[in-house]
């Protein structure tokens, strides 16, 4: 799992928290939260309106060195979904509603309940004011594709219904080396779960923190990303530079004829 992959389902996650139909029920990977039996059918356990994001299939191809911190393509899954279990009474007329919406808890009901929701994931990760979608986009440089499922049931005499929508991304690679780059959209979000005042995020933040630091001579950080064995840094002439012949590169002088200096 990179670490662009983990921040962007993060990103998402917290940017959705109380701003659709389903309030603060946006779920991080839960397993089977919206789950498709393998005739068809769905079963889920949630007791109220949910929406559950997972970052699922990637692939990176043309990749042209060893370092493996390019990401490349990544389907991100927004699943949302909403059971008769999940509905109220009006105090005033004894019918069954929607939580949050108010209209009657019919199919019609439920599925518009769905498309409203999926609509507004889609207005909060577009949001320009907030913080959480706006580092969710940059760590993506392209949406490929956008693809809309939907699936519904009355098994058990529980009618089930639930969209899901997939976004298939061109995630930026992931940092590597002893340092992050200040303002970058990766670093932006670390700082952000840093000050968290949950723990879990706190912990997830430090771990992955200690992945960077260590040695920052330049020419390392290079070969790290890319992949070159010492034998290729050698052939290439730049076994000299930067200290991977153990002396740190500090100072050079340039002699170009015609020239005093």
């Amino acid at each position: 799992m990179s670490l662009v992959r983990i921040a962007e389902r993060i990103c998402a996650v917290e940017a959705l928290k109380g701003r659709t139909l389903v309030e603060g029920n946006v779920l991080d990977s839960p397993n089977g939260a919206l789950d498709v039996q393998a005739d068809g059918s769905m079963r889920t356990d949630a007791e109220k309106p949910f929406i559950a994001i997972y970052t699922d299939r990637g692939q990176a191809e043309g990749v042209m060195h060893r370092g493996l911190y390019e990401n490349g393509l990544c389907d991100i899954v927004f699943e949302i979904g909403i059971s008769t279990p999940m509905v109220e009474t009006d105090q005033k007329t004894g019918a069954s509603v929607i939580v949050g919406i108010g209209i009657p808890a019919s199919d019609q009901g439920f599925e518009f309940f769905l498309d409203i929701v999926q609509r507004q994931i889609i207005d909060v990760l577009n949001d320009p004011d907030n913080e959480w979608s706006e580092i969710y986009r940059g760590l993506h440089s392209q949406v490929l594709k956008t693809e809309y499922v939907g699936a519904r049931n009355t098994d058990d005499g529980q009618r089930l219904a639930g969209h899901q929508l997939r976004k298939t991304v061109r995630l930026v690679d992931d940092p590597y080396g002893a340092e992050l780059t200040p303002g970058a959209p990766f670093t932006r979000f670390l700082e952000k779960i840093e000050a968290s005042a949950d723990p879990v995020y706190v912990s997830q933040a430090a771990a992955m923190r200690a992945l960077f630091g260590g040695d920052s001579e330049p020419l390392s950080v290079v070969r790290r990303g890319l992949g070159f064995t010492q034998s290729e840094v050698e052939a290439l002439g730049l076994s000299g530079w930067g200290g991977s012949d153990g002396q740190p590169f500090e100072t050079a002088s340039v002699v170009v004829e015609g020239m005093d200096r």
